[in-house]
């Protein structure tokens, strides 16, 4: 079965045009989060799929995306996740393979920590794009890169207790430790041709520089 990646475009700003125009290139479906189509209208951005409860769309974008027959209208009310979560958990449902997130910038800060949380709530391959870095909660498999420069920053953080942590090929590697939510992942280095970094148990974030 061919690989199905997903770009999802949240309501927030967008990254520079050389980092947002491949993924949407190389994405097999666009879904937009509720206000995010006035953006993808702007930069004549196609859409799949739009998605939330459309508090943030006008009336008469409402009118007009639902006159395109291509384009599928997905209203969902509910107020205990936000528009990424709901995106995140649809797009999963439909099969998605990966899952490239952009829009997350700007604004309210407090939308932008629970944009990175979402990636903890729902399982999922995704990776949010910002203008500085990518992030994205690793899988239970582990993370092997061997395409980064070398003296790239990197960051790891807990969500609760991680346990078996073991990171090679960085300046500061650790071999079987726990990391507790705080700073101590904070600018690792990459000095090696590749980054691993292994875990047993928990929840871990990595934010990787560009």
């Amino acid at each position: 079965m061919a690989e199905q990646t997903y770009l999802i475009i949240a309501n927030g700003h967008w990254p520079e045009e050389e980092i947002w125009k491949p993924l949407v290139k190389n994405a097999n479906h666009v879904v937009a989060c509720d206000g995010a189509v006035h953006q993808c209208l702007e930069n004549q951005v196609k859409m799949q799929t739009v998605i939330g409860d459309m508090d943030s769309v006008s009336k008469e974008v409402q009118t007009q995306i639902q006159s395109d027959l291509s384009v599928q209208f997905l209203r969902q009310e509910g107020q205990e996740e936000n528009d990424l979560a709901k995106a995140l958990k649809w797009a999963k449902s439909c099969g998605a393979s990966s899952i490239e997130v952009i829009g997350i910038e700007g604004g309210d800060l407090a939308h932008q920590f629970a944009a990175i949380l979402a990636l903890c709530e729902v399982s999922v391959n995704a990776r949010l794009h910002t203008s500085q870095s990518t992030i994205q909660l690793l899988e239970k498999e582990g993370y092997k890169n061997c395409s980064i420069e070398t003296n790239t920053l990197f960051s790891l953080f807990s969500i609760g207790r991680v346990q078996g942590i073991q990171i090679t090929g960085a300046r500061w590697n650790m071999m079987d430790e726990i990391l507790l939510p705080g700073t101590q992942g904070l600018h690792n280095q990459t000095q090696d041709e590749c980054l691993e970094i292994r875990f047993t148990s928990g929840q871990l974030l990595l934010f990787l520089d560009r």
